[in-house]
């Protein structure tokens, strides 16, 4: 009975050590370059989405699209988006923790609706932030068409 117990509180302990909580403190006031996924070398076109700035409730990126044969930028456009971090991964967007939950281990992104009013969001598992790197990943999610798992890494910018 000793050694159960004393396995359940390892395997407790080692998940609390996995479960690692960030701040909104941390983002704010930070600008991020994105760095190119291995998945997508393989594509003719990519989408480089870097983040300018992290407010509180915002964040303010510039999305390009590039072509890889000869780097030539085809689309550049600047976005706003909502955000908010969250312990749990979500299943929509809640509107209510923008600006409001300070901390969390999930990125949370709204990214407005489609035509037929079904709210758009995507959320994050965040790997790591340092002072220096911001590595995301999101789990392809198959009821939603998505086919493949994505890592994102970022380095930051320093003004």
């Amino acid at each position: 009975m000793k050694t159960i117990i004393a396995i359940l509180l390892a395997l407790f302990s080692t998940c609390a050590v996995n479960a690692q909580t960030y701040t909104l403190n941390q983002l704010v006031g930070t600008k991020w370059r994105m760095l190119l996924p291995k998945e997508l070398e393989k594509n003719p076109y990519f989408t480089i989405i870097d983040m300018d700035e992290y407010t509180k409730e915002e964040i303010k990126g510039t999305m390009k699209r590039i072509r890889k044969a000869d780097g030539e930028l085809r689309r550049e456009s600047h976005v706003v988006r909502k955000y908010y971090l969250s312990d749990v991964k979500p299943t929509s967007f809640d509107h209510s923790k923008v600006g409001k939950v300070t901390k969390g281990s999930y990125l949370v992104i709204y990214y407005g609706k489609y035509g037929n009013g079904k709210e758009i969001m995507q959320y994050y598992k965040i790997l790591s932030l340092t002072n220096d790197s911001l590595k995301l990943f999101h789990k392809a999610d198959f009821k939603r068409k998505e086919t493949r798992n994505v890592w994102i890494d970022y380095v930051r910018v320093k003004d």
